[in-house]
Order: C-alpha cells, then sequence, then structure tokens
C-alpha cells in the first residue's frame, strides 16, 4: 500500500535498504517533500485552531496542529520521525510568535503537543502493522484510547503546568486541563482518522471510483453541508438542541456507503461548522459562556466522533471478509471445477443439505430443489445404504475421513457409481455439527472397467481353449501312431483266426508289439503329465521373507486394481528352508488372489491383505494371508481343500487343492479360518526338519 510518501509521489523512498540508512537520508528528497508538507499542514492547523479559540481562554476548542503531527507521525517510517518534529516546530514557532506568545510559552506548548502525538503515534505503531487503517474494530479501538485518550490525558498535566508555570492566561490548573484534553480529544477524533484515511494511500484509489459513486457521495454530502447550515447559522439558538439529531441519518448513509474515509471526512464537516457557528453566535451551541459553549461543542462531537468510527470499522471489516470468503469460495469452486470436484454440505440439526451445482447434477437434483437426510438417503442404490452407513458412523465415531464407492439412483432408474469423500465435524462434546465432503462421479470408470474385465475373461476363456485345443492337438499327434499300430496288429489277429491258419509265433509277434505300443502310448501321457507338473520338485535354501517381498511386488499391480492395501508383518532373521521357491510361490500367489476375490464387497477403507510370517516355538516356519472379507461360510468350511470344490461362479476348483498338495509334499500344513473382526486367514507351516 502506498503511504503518504507514495502519495507525495515519493514511492522511492520507502523502498531503501538498512545500508542506505545513513546521515545523509536527510537530504533525501522523500524526506524534504515530507518535512515540506508537515511544515504547511501544521502551519495552517495552528492557524485553524486560534481562529477557533473562545477568547479569553488560551486553548482553542479543537487544536489541529497535534492531531496532524499524529497523523505525520503515523504515516511515516519511526526512524524520520525527528525530521517530522524539526519540521513542526519552524510553523509552530512563526505561528505563535504571530499571535503574540512569549517564547518560553511557545516552547513548552510544542513539547507537550510532541509528547502528545509520540504517545498515540508509539503506541499505535506498536500494536498496529503498518499501514495503519481504520478498517477493523480493533484498530479503531486501539486509537480511540491510545491517540484520542491517553495521550491528550497525560499530556495535558504537562500542558497546564506549562500555562500555569508561565503565567499564560487567567484560568486555574485544572481548567486549563479540561478545556486542553476535551480539545485534543476531539482534535484527535475529527482531524487524525480523515489525514490517515485519506492519505494512507494517497489518490489513486479515486481513479477507481466509478461515476455513479462520485454523483452518490456529492449529493449526500452536499445534503448534509446544507441540513449543518441549516442547523448551526440559520436556526436561532432558541430553537432547541433536539435539531441537532437533523444531520445523522446523512451521517448514516455516509459512514455505511463510504466507510472510514466518508464517515472520516463527515465528522470534520460537521466538527468545523458547529464551533465556527458558536464562535460567531450562531446555534444551539452560543447561548452559554465561552466555556459552557466550548464543553458542550466538544461533547457533542466527541459522542457522534465514537459511534460513526466504530460503526465504519465494522462495515468495512464485514465487507472485506466477505469480499475474502466470496474470493476463497470462487478459487474453491475453481479448484473443486478443475478437478471435477462435486461439493456437499449436510446440517443434521437442521436438516438441510447444501450442494454445488456439480453435485446436483450427479445426483439429479433440481437447482432449486431443498434437500434434506430422506433425499440423501433416497440417491443411494438400496444395496448399498448400509454401507454407507456405516462408514459414516466409523468415521463420526473416529472423527476421521471416510471415502467409500458406491452405486447412487438416478431419476429414471438409471444407475451410477460415485466416490465420495468426507469428514464429520463435531463440538468438543462429540455432538455432529456438519458433515462435509465431495463426490466424484466414476460412473463412466466403472463402465469402462466392467468392459476390460469381460475383454479380459474372453481372452482368459480364448487362451484356454487354444492352450486347450493345443494340447488336444499334441496328445492326437503323440498317440497317432501307437493307437494306429495296436488297432492294425489286433486285426490282423482277427484275421489269423478268422482263416483258421493260427501260427502262435506270428500271435505271440502280434501281441508283443500291441504291448510295445501300448506303452508308448503310456509313456505319451507320463510325459504330458510331468509336462503339466513341471518335471520334479527342485529343492535349493529360500528366505520365506525374500518369498514374500516378491509375491508382494508381482501382486502389486492386482492390489491396485483392486482398490486393496497390501501389508506385511515379517519377522526377522527367519532361517532358510529346503524348498521348490517356484511352488512356495504358487502357494502365496494362490492365497492373495483368494484374498482379493474374497473382498469384492467390502468397502474401499476396509480393503486390506496382510502377509505375515513368523517361527513358532518348536523351530516351525509359519506363514499367513489375511484378508477383510466376507469369510468362510459353514458348508464350506469341511471342503476348503478338496479338487474341484469352489465357492466362485467362475472358478475351478482347483486352487486351494494345489496348494495343499504343495504344501504337504513339503512335509508341512494348511489350514484357515474365520479371523475376530471379519474376514479370513490362511496359512501353512513348514515343520522344523525342513530347516537349513
Amino acid at each position: 500500500m502506498k503511504n503518504l510518501a507514495t502519495a507525495l509521489g515519493l514511492a522511492g523512498f520507502g523502498s531503501h535498504s538498512e545500508a542506505d540508512r545513513s546521515r545523509d537520508q536527510f537530504f533525501d528528497w522523500g524526506v524534504v517533500a515530507i518535512a515540506l508538507f508537515v511544515f504547511a499542514s501544521y502551519f495552517l492547523g495552528a492557524k485553524i485552531g486560534f481562529a477557533l479559540t473562545f477568547q479569553p481562554h488560551p486553548v482553542s476548542v479543537l487544536w489541529p496542529p497535534n492531531s496532524i503531527l499524529l497523523a505525520a507521525l503515523l504515516l511515516t517510517p519511526a526512524r524520520i520521525w525527528w525530521v517530522v518534529l524539526l519540521a513542526a516546530f519552524p510553523a509552530h514557532l512563526a505561528v505563535q510568535l504571530d499571535s503574540g506568545v512569549p517564547p518560553t510559552m511557545i516552547f513548552c506548548w510544542f513539547v507537550s503537543n510532541s509528547c502528545e502525538a509520540l504517545i498515540g503515534a508509539g503506541c499505535i505503531r506498536y500494536l498496529i502493522d503498518r499501514p495503519v487503517r481504520f478498517d477493523r474494530l480493533r484498530n479503531v479501538g486501539i486509537f480511540c484510547f491510545f491517540a484520542a485518550f491517553l495521550g491528550p490525558f497525560l499530556s495535558s498535566f504537562l500542558d497546564s503546568a506549562f500555562v500555569v508555570f508561565n503565567h499564560w492566561g487567567q484560568d486555574s490548573y485544572w481548567q486549563v486541563w479540561r478545556i486542553r484534553f476535551t480539545s485534543n480529544v476531539l482534535a484527535a477524533l475529527s482531524l487524525a482518522p480523515l489525514i490517515v484515511t485519506w492519505g494512507a494511500d494517497g489518490i489513486g484509489w479515486l481513479a477507481k471510483i466509478r461515476r455513479w459513486r462520485f454523483l452518490e457521495a456529492s449529493l449526500v454530502f452536499l445534503g448534509l453541508l446544507s441540513v449543518n447550515v441549516l442547523v448551526f447559522y440559520q436556526l436561532t439558538p432558541a430553537a432547541g438542541s433536539t435539531l441537532l439529531y437533523l444531520p445523522l441519518p446523512l451521517l448514516l448513509w455516509i459512514t455505511v456507503r463510504f466507510g472510514s474515509r466518508g464517515a472520516s471526512a463527515a465528522i470534520c464537516t460537521v466538527g468545523f461548522l458547529a464551533i465556527w457557528s458558536a464562535g460567531h453566535g450562531y446555534g444551539p451551541f452560543s447561548t452559554g459562556s465561552a466555556e459552557e459553549n466550548a464543553l458542550s461543542i466538544q461533547m457533542f462531537l466527541i459522542v457522534m466522533s465514537v459511534p460513526l468510527l466504530f460503526l465504519a470499522s465494522v462495515i468495512e471489516e464485514r465487507g472485506k471478509g466477505e469480499a475474502t470468503l466470496r474470493e476463497r469460495e470462487a478459487r474453491i469452486s475453481l479448484a473443486a471445477e478443475s478437478a471435477n470436484l462435486a461439493l456437499w454440505v449436510y446440517d443434521p440439526e437442521k436438516d438441510v443439505a447444501w450442494m454445488s451445482e456439480k453435485s446436483r447434477a450427479i445426483y439429479g437434483f433440481g437447482s432449486e430443489e431443498l434437500l434434506s437426510r430422506d433425499s440423501l438417503v433416497t440417491c443411494v442404490h438400496p444395496d448399498e445404504r448400509q454401507v454407507v452407513r456405516n462408514a459414516f458412523d466409523r468415521a463420526r465415531a473416529s472423527s476421521e475421513t471416510f471415502e467409500i464407492e458406491h452405486r447412487i439412483l438416478k431419476p429414471g432408474g438409471k444407475t451410477g457409481w460415485v466416490m465420495t469423500r468426507g469428514r464429520c465435524l463435531c463440538d468438543e462434546q462429540g455432538k455432529l455439527l456438519k458433515l462435509i465432503g465431495v463426490t466424484i462421479d466414476v460412473t463412466a470408470k466403472k463402465q469402462v472397467d466392467l468392459q476390460l474385465q469381460l475383454h479380459r475373461q474372453e481372452i482368459a476363456h480364448l487362451s484356454r481353449v487354444a492352450v486347450m485345443g493345443e494340447m488336444a492337438a499334441s496328445i492326437a499327434h503323440e498317440l497317432n501312431q501307437p493307437l494306429s499300430g495296436i488297432i492294425s496288429n489286433a486285426r490282423a489277429g482277427e484275421r489269423f483266426i478268422d482263416r483258421g491258419d493260427v501260427d502262435l509265433g506270428e500271435l505271440r509277434d502280434l501281441l508283443t508289439d500291441i504291448v510295445a505300443d501300448g506303452r508308448r502310448a503310456g509313456d505319451v501321457l507320463r510325459g504330458i503329465q510331468s509336462m503339466v507338473k513341471k518335471g520334479a520338485p527342485v529343492r535349493e535354501r529360500v528366505n520365506l521373507n525374500d518369498l514374500v517381498m516378491n509375491v508382494v511386488r508381482i501382486v502389486n499391480p492386482d492390489a491396485v486394481l483392486h482398490s486393496c492395501e497390501l501389508q506385511t508383518l515379517l519377522e526377522a532373521n527367519l532361517p532358510a528352508i529346503e524348498a521348490d521357491p517356484i511352488q512356495l510361490q504358487q502357494v502365496l500367489l494362490n492365497l492373495v488372489i483368494n484374498a482379493f476375490d474374497a473382498m469384492r464387497d467390502t468397502p474401499l477403507d476396509r480393503r486390506r491383505v496382510v502377509i505375515a510370517t513368523e517361527r513358532n516355538g518348536d523351530g516351525a516356519i509359519c506363514a499367513s494371508v489375511r484378508d477383510y472379507g466376507v469369510g468362510i461360510s459353514e458348508e464350506a468350511r469341511d471342503r476348503l481343500f478338496e479338487h474341484f470344490f469352489t465357492t466362485k461362479a467362475e472358478g475351478l476348483g482347483m486352487g486351494l487343492g494345489i496348494v495343499r498338495s504343495i504344501v504337504e509334499s513339503h512335509a508341512g500344513t494348511v489350514a484357515g479360518e474365520n479371523v475376530a473382526g471379519g474376514g479370513a486367514q490362511f496359512h501353512f507351516t513348514l515343520p522344523p526338519s525342513a530347516a537349513a
């Protein structure tokens, strides 16, 4: 923001580095311009202050120089405050000498004036960061207490002592203190906010104001000026103080519409007209003595100024808060739209739900349709409602974020898929305040996934058909010759018998050939069987933990596809075992794939597979695979490891049978059972004799 130096075209001054802050900074053109501006303002303010003095008292009803000095200190860096004070002194000296004030009194008054400005500016600058503004309630409160009350309160003791000490005037110490205190309080409330609010940003903001705002400001200030002239000049003093309320509607209008700038300008306008008219015998403040008139005007203007300044700060602070909130909402909406996120909020106490336009489009709600809990529940597919409710209950109990993928019902009976992520906001007592979240429409992704799954199934089916065809062709080719030989020799024997001429030697040769061909066919079948079994098992030293990590790497893509988290709990320093690594790897793969399949209907936040290894007390090594799926049904528990028994619509019933065969070939055991907390666990144990 621009400060007073910026407004004077001195932006370069504010950018000086610490290295440039040397004793020659006084000759910086920015400092010179500030000094000249302070000199001229202080001189003019002192002239106005003398003009507003009610004789015979030596204290003005409104003394502007102190407030001008205070405003200058608030708008300039603390390092050049001495320049500001030094520039004000010649103006103070010139005005006071011209008014016939003794030099001693001139110096004493400048000391008290400077003390007042330094007290107020020092406290404010300590509590409020630059630039000082009156757009917050806290800032106005600090200004009113330290600048408008504490500074005049403390400095008035010194000022009154100077007046009595120099025998200047006829008033007593406490009369001077009281008049000086109220005069400077009024000046601080009237002039300092005007100078600070209008000088902090320079004049650049004027170019941004629209013409109709200029027209409105001109008309309302013209109306305020007219009403003030009527109240303080045209009406007789006997008209009564009730008419002082006439400017109030216009003052409120200006404050509400134009903030602290408008309020400070309006306060100064009313203040100067009221004091000037009373000093010339006009208006409701000219009926008593000079001291009474001065006190009446001061109290009236002080009581009017404070509420207007506070009201202006509240309005500006609220306006900035609303603007910040709108900007934040716009950014959030833009980010949500860019990420294809639909926002929603549910208030359980009022049973009211808010949804963004994107979210309403996903669920099929109208833009003006009122939403409640029933509206949200109705959208969820009936088969998914309990799952969604359970996810919500867990999130509420743990105050954590929940995430779930489920189906929804759209108008017209259509079904869609959404990914919902939300969080419960609760108070300190655990009472639910609001439920906030985002929704992503994943219907298109689900359709693509289903199509890909169908394609994979078709490809797998075709592959199996092709493999079966190749195997059948290989078996037919290998068995064709021995079977043909058996048939030929058998028919030859039949012909020998039919002719009745049976040569036992030849018949024995035929039978020998048939046996040889049968053995050849048996060898073909055993070879194919050996190929299917991958030959004889090859045993070697194997680290089971390394084998588990290798399996994790293999199945990790499947885990991502199934939205499942893989965890390992591996006991360190497991001894190596003598085993066939390929076969043990096949065991683990079958168990992990089965675990994925068992969690098809499990909520996404609970899909987890845990692979663990440990060494039992007797030295045996155990490996287990735990899932959080539907578990093992009662009817399937006794037939788990039977060949061709399966609970899957597309299964062959060979996986667990192969697992048992491999484990038992290693002299181990395998078992499966349900686990507390949901899901099942399959584990196999290799005896100590298998350990290296």
